[in-house]
């Protein structure tokens, strides 16, 4: 019996299953994340598109969880099937990385990617600041050490060829508190990286119009390149009141993943029932809206696809 608590919502997918059919038929579970968050409803999102027609019999559920290590604690005990992780967090779970004190985990495997959580960098007008490398002896808040802010402040410093030594001095500031001491004047520029808008960096833009730093420089390609987990992507220009051009910026990748357990012609048939209902399945949550079939193949995938995934975007065209 699975010991992953697993959660029952109507709205979101078809989950009950009555004691004559029990028997008959098993759950192909999801562990996902808080239920206050993103990873959560994304993927109620799924199981409510892969319940439509229950490829292979499946009933899909949905179980909460605290985050990307009790989702690979689950996936090596067999008590999900699949789970949401951060092409980061499944890189380094993957190799016994940070974080991961269990070792390396051979076995995860990538089947999709999913929705884009970005950096966005706001400097204060009049701040001098008009591209990345304009940063450099400037006071900017890259976030608290170990923090996901700090990490993805460290990608876009690198992709501009600065580093953190390259500021003066380095500011390790909550997010929270990066709009007010931007619009102040107590810092020149700010990261802001998560599922955009968000109401820290809309502050930034409404009280006091900070702008952003453009993405770019001669080290974007090679930092990707060191840094598969990453991702280009487009910061809508309708994102944000005032903002009125898409933005180039850089992302982490929320994939869907599984293990060398879960069958090949299983994971085939999950990805040909999402692709089959691809259009209803981006509407079924705002931060899905940009997703299109092409960047669930490819972008952020920083393990090994799983074998069923591999042909079955071979066959869809879609392999990289």
């Amino acid at each position: 019996m699975r010991k992953l608590a697993v959660v029952a919502v109507a709205a979101i997918a078809v989950l009950a299953v009555d004691s004559a059919s029990a028997g008959e038929r098993r759950e192909l579970v999801i562990a996902s994340g808080e239920v206050t968050g993103y990873y959560y409803p994304v993927a109620g999102a799924l199981c409510r598109v892969l319940n439509k027609d229950k490829p292979h019999g499946y009933t899909c559920v949905v179980a909460p969880t605290s985050g990307s290590a009790a989702n690979v604690a689950a996936l090596r005990s067999g008590e999900a099937d699949l789970a949401i992780l951060q092409s980061r967090a499944a890189s380094l779970a993957a190799t016994g990385g940070e974080g991961f004190k269990d070792g390396p985990f051979p076995e995860l495997r990538a089947v999709m990617s999913l929705h884009d959580e970005s950096a966005l960098a706001l400097t204060r007008s009049g701040s001098g600041v008009e591209q990345l490398r304009d940063l450099k002896g400037k006071r900017v808040n890259l976030g608290r050490p170990g923090s996901f802010q700090r990490t993805m402040a460290d990608a876009v410093l690198a992709a501009g060829g600065l580093s953190e030594g390259d500021m003066a001095p380095v500011v390790e500031l909550d997010t929270a508190d990066a709009a007010q001491e931007l619009c102040d004047g107590n810092i020149d520029a700010a990261f802001f990286s998560g599922v955009h808008p968000m109401t820290e960096a809309a502050s930034a833009i409404e009280q006091c119009g900070a702008v952003p730093v453009p993405l770019g420089g001669k080290s974007l390609e090679t930092t990707l390149k060191q840094s598969p987990w990453l991702a280009k992507t487009v910061i809508k220009g309708d994102t944000y009141d005032g903002l009125r051009e898409d933005r180039p910026a850089l992302a982490v990748t929320a994939v869907l993943v599984a293990t060398t357990r879960l069958p090949a012609d299983e994971v085939y048939d999950i990805l040909k029932e999402i692709h089959a209902n691809f259009p209803a399945l981006v509407r079924l949550h705002p931060v899905l809206n940009g997703l299109t079939k092409k960047r669930s193949a490819r972008d952020g995938i920083a393990i090994p696809l799983h074998e069923g995934a591999a042909k079955f975007y071979a066959d869809s065209g879609l392999a990289k």
